[in-house]
């Protein structure tokens, strides 16, 4: 993978600050996920995966637990970005108390149609939600002489034809109102009808149209799933969706909230396991932490707790719990994996700075000092936030002064490089 040095900055600039990059260089650093992603391809995404099946058109549903900076966010991105590569088109949402709680899954469904993301061609991708996958599906792709002197009418009323029952019938209505407005060039039609997407607001205008159900809390689940469907029919084998409870505490607090949540998690899970609720849809719902959701959620519903609680994923791929805390138990394996990032993150410092930056060995050196230092200070999973985030800044640090002190590492690994001196 050739990185410009525009790009590599950017993503210094991500890392240092504890952010995921790009998924172009999440891709790039990924340092020990080769057997989670080949898992996820051969069982799920690929050719002969799972989720490609018309019968029993199965989805599935796994939960992603991984403590404050350990990880989870990478590993998600890997993820999306294997879906990607298989043809998936997928949604990364955070969830939130205030706009997006787990217990809202009209507003879940709000996010996804403003994520939503399909693949368009080897290697692009569409970044402009629900609005743009319409506009992409309905636009004669204009490869040939013969499709480009396609009259867009025929063309949409072609699409049309392959699209079948969806759950909510006013969301198709809705689709096929969106796509005609698109074919005629007809701009107020079509943002009047994508309110309506977005929002499930319905305007008098669209109801004599035939959209009479709002997109509320009654109707977010048929919503999200119509959407679905509606994906699959068009030619994607499936949809990846990514919930991620983004803060350090869940997105529900109240004894109330909580039951709907855990309910919401076991109709969900249930019906990916039945066969024809969400065909070629993978569910990865991500917490911070397994104890605060069995406080929350699990130890209060006996069924849901049934269902997540099995680990061994990759080992075991059906597992429905994907525990990321106890990948490096030792002090050597954590060692290790910071070294084998480290050489990542040193081509992704020279892209930067391809007129001054350390030498292979030398980076390597630095490396190994900057891990032994990270990881008898930090014990838990975070060690691989605060190693790229010190290793980067060491890296800095050369670039001031080659000769790095061991009073120079405790500084930066500490959070303290203000006080570096020279």
């Amino acid at each position: 993978m050739t990185i410009g040095r525009s790009e590599a900055l950017a993503a210094l600039e991500s890392l240092s600050q504890g952010v995921a990059p790009s998924p172009e260089i999440t891709h790039f650093i990924s340092v020990g996920l080769e057997f989670d992603l080949t898992v996820f391809k051969d069982h799920y995404f690929g050719e002969d995966g799972l989720l490609r099946h018309d019968k029993p058109g199965m989805g599935t549903f796994k939960l992603i637990e991984a403590y404050y900076g350990g990880g989870k966010t990478h590993y998600l991105r890997a993820i999306q970005q294997l879906a990607h590569e298989q043809g998936f088109a997928s949604a990364f949402i955070e969830l939130n108390k205030d706009s997006c709680p787990l217990t809202r899954f009209d507003l879940i469904y709000a996010r996804v149609t403003e994520a939503l993301t399909v693949p368009v061609k080897q290697g692009e991708l569409m970044t402009s939600g629900l609005a743009g996958a319409i506009r992409q599906w309905v636009t004669p792709p204009g490869d040939s002489v013969e499709d480009s002197e396609l009259d867009p009418l025929v063309y949409v009323e072609n699409q049309l034809q392959r699209m079948g029952d969806l759950p909510l019938p006013s969301f198709r209505i809705a689709i096929e109102l969106a796509a005609r407005a698109i074919a005629s060039k007809d701009e107020e039609t079509f943002n009047e009808v994508y309110v309506y997407l977005h929002s499930g607001k319905i305007a008098p205008v669209l109801k004599r149209r035939g959209i009479l159900e709002p997109i509320d809390i009654g109707h977010g689940v048929l919503a999200l799933r119509s959407l679905a469907i509606w994906l699959r029919q068009i030619g994607f084998p499936g949809l990846l969706l990514v919930m991620d409870e983004g803060e350090r505490s869940l997105s529900f607090s109240s004894t109330k909230d909580r039951s709907t949540a855990s309910n919401n998690l076991v109709q969900l899970i249930n019906e990916t396991l039945k066969g024809d609720g969400w065909p070629g849809v993978m569910f990865l719902y991500s917490i911070p932490s397994w104890q605060d959701f069995q406080n929350s959620l699990s130890a209060n519903n006996m069924a849901l707790e049934q269902r997540v609680r099995n680990t061994g994923f990759p080992n075991l791929p059906p597992a429905p719990r994907i525990v990321l805390d106890d990948r490096y138990p030792t002090d050597a394996a954590r060692e290790g994996f910071c070294r084998a990032v480290a050489k990542r993150l040193h081509s992704l410092f020279a892209s930067a700075y391809p007129q001054r930056h350390p030498l292979p060995e030398d980076g390597e050196q630095l490396a190994q000092r900057v891990a032994i230092a990270v990881v008898r200070q930090v014990l838990d999973v975070s060690f691989r936030r605060r190693f790229i985030q010190s290793y980067l800044g060491t890296l800095y640090r050369w670039r001031q002064t080659p000769v790095v002190s061991d009073n120079d590492i405790t500084l930066i690994v500490d959070g303290q490089a203000s006080k570096l001196t020279g």
